[in-house]
């Protein structure tokens, strides 16, 4: 979490920069950028009785050279980056058999005690590669549709609240969970005004394996600060 840090904050230095340097009506021209997308997670296909948090909010931390196509208004662009994930519900990740599934947090303990919990979450991290078509306009609108694949670096759980079975209070992190698909990919949306844009991202990829759980997925908006 230290190194995600610090590359935020360059990320967060270096932009302003590049920011200042792009201005409306130039063509593109080769150049290395930054950017931050801030985003929220919409969870399709949720389970009976699963329900996933209005807000899931996550984080994209990604740096893009850009191709111009000749003099245009026209560039590809490809880069590298982190995506960061995090997926709160009243659900509870379980493993039986080598089968990961979700469950219902319970509502009462061994000893028939009510369960009261403040989160329970499940946080993915991908190593991203996204490459993508741009268009921006001389008066600043700017356009791009693209894609990304990713490879998952890390899958937890974190869960706050009562033990299930005597009711103390309890925090527990679990990592290195199998049965997550290792990759995925989607189509990506950038439309905006100069260097704020909105973002969608739309995972074609389920986050467990076939058959090892849950065929839920994420759905991505927020907005991004780039220059482009």
């Amino acid at each position: 979490m230290k190194r995600i840090f610090l590359i935020f904050l360059a990320s967060l230095l270096i932009s302003p920069v590049l920011f200042a340097q792009d201005k409306a009506g130039d063509a593109f021209k080769k150049k290395f950028s930054t950017g931050v997308d801030i985003f929220n997670d919409f969870v399709m296909d949720a389970p009976d009785g699963i329900d996933f948090r209005t807000i899931n909010q996550g984080i994209n931390l990604y740096g893009l050279y850009t191709y111009p196509i000749k003099k245009s208004n026209f560039a590809l662009a490809i880069g590298v980056g982190l995506g960061m994930h995090n997926l709160f519900s009243n659900g509870v990740l379980s493993d039986t058999s080598s089968v990961s599934f979700l469950a219902l947090v319970p509502e009462k303990d061994a000893n028939n005690g009510d369960i009261d919990y403040k989160k329970s979450k499940i946080g993915l991290t991908y190593l991203d590669f996204p490459a993508e078509l741009r268009f921006k306009s001389k008066n600043g609108i700017r356009f791009a549709v693209g894609a990304k694949v990713g490879v998952l670096l890390n899958a937890h759980t974190k869960y706050k609240g009562d033990d299930f079975t005597d009711g103390t209070k309890t925090k527990i992190k679990e990592s290195d969970l199998p049965n997550f698909e290792s990759w995925r990919f989607g189509p990506t949306l950038q439309i905006g005004y100069k260097w704020i844009n909105l973002t969608g991202y739309y995972s074609v990829t389920k986050i467990f394996k076939k058959n090892f759980g849950p065929d839920i997925y994420p759905v991505s908006i927020g907005i991004s600060l780039r220059p482009f």
